[in-house]
């Protein structure tokens, strides 16, 4: 490579060959008396300028590593190597002097996995990570796919094909592995379903902020992916609390003690995730508590595919109460929506008080699941004298499964097989206004429910009419 010399070298060349020209100079003004003598001096000159100009250009050479790397170490963003780990091994050049720079050093600011969270991205210092999630739910139904409601509804033919969820999910931490963040959209809607954040430093006490579900009741808080059947009841629809903007506080109490409790409480707007305020000043409250009875607390999940060696036991019993235009919920762009025979509220019209019981158990293959479900719903724009003026509604469902493996080791390890009853009556001051539900399930399970496929046939009765649907789904999360 061709050198470039700045002018303080090309001075020091020419101080040093003015030295050696006058040198010689000086010999060749004297008379030549000795012939050799003459010669071994010119020689003796020529040693020395030669050793003058090595030392000069070993000089040279410290002189340009040092400014070339202080001028890397002062690049923003250098280009790195395609072999960057036989680069790194590579020594850098030594200058022995006060001043030398440090090395610089590449490495991989992130790793890269893949688990139950799907892809994920770690900083080294974990500080941050990312967790990307993708989900596709698709279904065939016949005749019909939503939950009857009336007569009507059971009249309908509609077989049809459709894709029922297709949502993406972005989890992880931020600065400290205690603050987690949690966000999932629904394409299929298309609508932002989730978006919170959680201090999740303590056990005892976690604090959550955002929106997404209210932790009131396990049928709705438990995903649709993690589900024992095709979809929830016709309970759901009716009595759930859906999705809110606000505040949470939960956490664990006492674990592995006989009286190990769980408790949740909670503060939203009360209009659902589809309004960016309030109707009135009047907001909801929800509670919930739970007595984890036996084998400590479970998570929101159906189904026993872990299999519990020991049995597992948790009771809860919970309550709201909301004032707003809404009588129900539905996570959508518009959320507040109407029970049905109900007329659309208007601002603060409804007073909403609602409570339930769950109980839920596992044990080796086998899990119970039962919930009630209360609900008052007073209108205050009517007067006391109005016999409308107040409507109960009562509902609730108990369902089981099992895996039929490990009576009949013929079958399939990873196929369960599940029942369910539900009920509501929408209004107990009308006669045959009740609604029931009786379901039958087969799940395989490819890869426990991130991979899963069902069959549902269900028994459906609206006001003593009833007719027969069938559901078949494939629901993989990746």
């Amino acid at each position: 490579m061709r050198k470039h010399f700045s002018f303080k070298q090309m001075f020091a060349v020419f101080i040093w060959l003015v030295i050696g020209l006058l040198q010689s100079a000086t010999v060749m003004a004297k008379e030549v008396k000795d012939p050799e003598l003459y010669k071994q001096e010119l020689l003796n000159i020529e040693k020395r300028l030669d050793a003058k100009i090595r030392e000069l250009d070993e000089k040279l050479e410290r002189l340009e590593r040092l400014e070339s790397s202080e001028s890397s170490a002062t690049v923003a963003a250098p280009d790195i190597p395609h072999n960057i780990e036989a680069n790194m091994s590579m020594p850098l050049p030594v200058v022995p002097d006060e001043t030398e720079p440090k090395p610089v050093s590449y490495k991989n600011y992130a790793n890269i996995s893949y688990g139950k969270n799907g892809f994920e991205f770690r900083t080294d210092d974990n500080k941050f990570s990312l967790a990307i999630q993708n989900r596709i739910q698709t279904r065939y139904s016949n005749p019909f796919d939503s939950d009857p409601r009336s007569v009507e509804d059971l009249a309908r033919d509609e077989s049809t094909f459709r894709i029922r969820r297709a949502r993406t999910r972005l989890r992880g931490h931020a600065y400290w592995s205690w603050i987690k963040y949690y966000l999932q959209y629904d394409w299929s809607q298309p609508v932002l379903r989730d978006l919170n954040l959680t201090i999740d430093k303590y056990q005892w006490a976690k604090f959550w902020v955002g929106r997404g579900k209210v932790l009131y009741n396990d049928e709705r808080v438990v995903s649709s992916a993690n589900q024992q059947f095709v979809n929830r009841s016709i309970v759901n629809d009716i009595f759930t609390v859906d999705r809110q903007q606000g505040v949470q506080m939960y956490g664990n109490l006492y674990p592995g003690a006989w009286h190990d409790v769980s408790y949740y409480a909670g503060i939203f707007s009360g209009l659902g995730v589809g309004e960016g305020s309030n109707d009135d000043d009047h907001m909801m409250y929800s509670s919930r508590i739970q007595w984890n009875a036996l084998g400590g607390e479970m998570p929101f999940s159906q189904s026993d595919i872990e299999f519990h060696e020991k049995p597992a036991l948790n009771i809860a019993f919970a309550a709201s109460t909301n004032r707003s235009r809404c009588t129900a919920f539905q996570t959508d762009s518009r959320s507040c929506r109407d029970l049905p025979g109900f007329a659309p509220g208007q601002d603060g019209q409804y007073r909403i008080n609602q409570v339930m019981e769950e109980v839920r158990f596992k044990w080796r293959g086998f899990s119970l699941k039962n919930e009630m479900h209360w609900k008052e719903v007073i209108d205050l724009f009517k007067g006391k004298l109005d016999p409308t003026k107040k409507i109960t509604l009562f509902g609730g469902l108990v369902q089981a499964g099992y895996f039929p493996h490990f009576i009949f080791p013929a079958i399939p390890r990873n196929l369960e097989v599940a029942g369910r009853f539900a009920f509501v009556n929408p209004d107990t001051h009308i006669k045959d206004a009740h609604q029931e539900e009786y379901s039958g399930v087969l799940t395989y399970f490819f890869n426990g429910h991130m991979n899963k496929v069902n069959f549902q046939v269900s028994h459906l009765i609206v006001q003593n009419y009833s007719d027969q649907r069938f559901w078949l789904q494939w629901d993989l999360t990746f």
